[in-house]
């Protein structure tokens, strides 16, 4: 993984909370043990050193025990035996923490914890394929197994770690662990900063922790360890309250996911698309440094602002552009959750559009981009859910708009040849996969659109029409359902029940039987079978016959005289009239 150093974050920090925050003073109980860990950070290391001493000596002056482990002999042997019995742990160094940029995966054995030397002799190397092991949050519970890392399961091995009860670990200027980014990374939004704090701080408070603290404020960490040495009684919400930099209007406050009556604290310390994650608090909050719970009231955060649409394309129930309508939308602040499956567009008949949403770079306009072109005279509907959220958290009311795309709908096809139902009547669909066509004056296909259909379904249709130029077989006209101003090609798997047309035979027309056996039946007005008649040939014959009709899909012929007189028999290649 790179290098995770934000030196000109770090520097830009002085000039937050530049004085520290003076904490009322309880009475001290017992000597604390205070551990601080300085993890390989190559040139950084030096920096993160003088850190550890600072702490150092204001926990001293506490009246604290104080063990330091820093790089180049921060190995995990040598941290894990600090840390046993400690009160109070701070880790300096690089963060590894998830989600991250590198994959999909959390990878437990080497995330949310601590980076520390492989060996003694690596000196401040922080390249982590040969000097530096990333110790994660398996490694700090134990729990490491024979599908982790082979460097994890060689440098980690050996936990759980075994830190005092109700202790507290404390993050100082660690990538991930206050829920920002790394420097070159792009800024976090709520939700990922979220689950950054929430992955990072569980090891800790799964190991009868009392309070995880993460912080890049101008020195957070020592003044939340001199703070919580000398405010035993203090609650850790009211510590978290004093901590540097600490701002309530910029404060946002979850409920843990994974720890039962436990709080995350987050706050984005920057302007409010900046990602800057610099402070983040997760614990009991009435749980005080000495075990004891006592009466707290938690800070309400001021309610996180509403998105609101400032501007919408097409405008509602105005026309589009003829060729290819790009509806967009712009937001009164910076946004978040902006996907296809939030910014929605549907036909008149409610079935989707496929299109792909862009920003335009600034987090507050973006534009759908449908993957085919609208077509004239339909009708669309925009749509915006809550999952469209202000970065601050406040999730947008939803609300719908439509539109017209501009330009002539396509003639329906001649009229000769056609049926027209008044009212509709209602086409059989079997399951499978069908299309629908629209057709220019010529007969050519300007649009289509296929879907399958896990079950039999049916739709209205208004005529049936078998003159449509260029094009062979009767087509119906679907007016509702998914393919709503298609026409339906009439076949075996599309058909109107019972007789969609019929030609009468005047004279009765000859019909020519092929040898083997045919059937013949008689229908209801439904189309259902209620007679039918089998029969074999052993030569060719013929007879005649009345009529000709589609019977649920299929041409018939009405037999008037022969075996099957007052029966309807399919047209076949071995059965063909006229």
């Amino acid at each position: 993984m790179p290098n995770r150093i934000r030196a000109a974050l770090i520097a830009s920090l002085t000039l937050i909370g530049s004085q520290l925050v003076t904490a009322p003073v309880g009475a001290v109980v017992g000597t604390q043990k205070v551990v601080i860990i300085v993890g390989p950070t190559g040139a950084q290391t030096d920096d993160y050193r003088q850190k550890g001493d600072a702490i150092a000596t204001a926990a001293t002056a506490d009246g604290a025990t104080v063990v330091k482990v820093y790089s180049p002999v921060a190995t995990w042997a040598n941290v894990k035996e600090a840390v046993n019995g400690a009160n109070i742990v701070i880790y300096l160094g690089h963060g590894n923490g998830f989600p991250d940029p590198y994959g999909t995966t959390k990878l437990g054995d080497r995330v949310d914890g601590w980076g520390l030397n492989r060996t003694t002799t690596g000196g401040d190397s922080d390249n982590w394929s040969t000097a530096m092991v990333y110790c994660g949050e398996k490694a700090l519970l134990g729990t490491l197994s024979s599908s982790d890392g082979a460097e994890q399961r060689t440098y980690c091995a050996g936990g759980p770690i075994t830190p005092a009860p109700n202790w507290a670990m404390i993050y100082s200027n660690a990538c991930y662990a206050p829920g920002a980014s790394e420097g070159w990374d792009v800024p976090a939004t709520q939700a990922v900063a979220l689950q950054r704090v929430r992955n990072y701080s569980y090891p800790g408070l799964q190991l009868a922790g009392g309070a995880y603290f993460a912080t890049d404020m101008y020195q957070g960490s020592l003044q939340l360890v001199d703070t919580i040495l000398r405010n035993p009684n203090m609650p850790f919400g009211a510590i978290a309250e004093h901590a540097n930099g600490y701002d309530l209007t910029r404060q946002r406050h979850y409920d843990h996911p994974d720890l039962t009556g436990t709080r995350i604290w987050l706050q984005n310390s920057g302007d409010p698309s900046s990602g800057d994650y610099f402070l983040a608090y997760a614990g009991k909050p009435a749980l005080t440094p000495s075990g004891a719970t006592v009466a707290y009231t938690e800070p309400v955060p001021p309610a996180a602002p509403l998105p609101a649409v400032i501007g919408i394309y097409p405008p509602a129930g105005a026309p589009g552009e003829q060729v290819a309508v790009r509806p967009a939308v712009r937001f009164d602040r910076v946004v978040a959750g902006v996907t296809a499956s939030s910014f929605l567009l549907r036909r008149a008949d409610g079935s989707g559009v496929a299109a792909a949403v862009s920003d335009n770079g600034d987090g507050q306009q973006f534009t759908l981009r449908p993957l085919a072109p609208l077509e004239p005279g339909m009708t669309y509907t925009l749509s915006l859910t809550s999952a469209i959220t202000s970065v601050e958290g406040g999730g947008l009311t939803p609300f719908a708009w439509s539109f017209t795309v501009a330009g002539t709908p396509p003639p329906a096809p001649p009229s000769g040849g056609l049926i027209t139902y008044t009212p509709p009547r209602t086409l059989t669909f079997l399951s499978g996969s069908h299309t629908g066509y629209r057709f220019d004056s010529g007969g050519r296909v300007i649009a289509a659109r296929t879907a399958s259909l896990s079950r039999a379904s049916g739709a209205p249709t208004s005529q049936r029409s078998t003159l449509i130029p260029g094009q062979s077989g009767a087509w119906f006209q679907v007016t509702a359902g998914i393919w709503a101003g298609y026409w339906v090609p009439e076949s075996a798997a599309v058909y109107l029940p019972g007789i969609a047309s019929q030609t009468t035979f005047s004279p009765l027309a000859a019909v020519a039987f092929g040898a083997g056996s045919h059937t013949g039946y008689r229908f209801d007005a439904a189309g259902q079978i209620t007679a039918s008649r089998l029969a074999s040939l052993s030569r060719a014959s013929g007879a005649s016959a009345g009529a000709r009709a589609i019977i649920n899909g299929q041409p018939y012929l009405a037999i008037a005289n022969g075996i099957w007189a007052g029966y309807w028999v399919p047209e076949s290649a071995s059965v063909v009239g006229p």
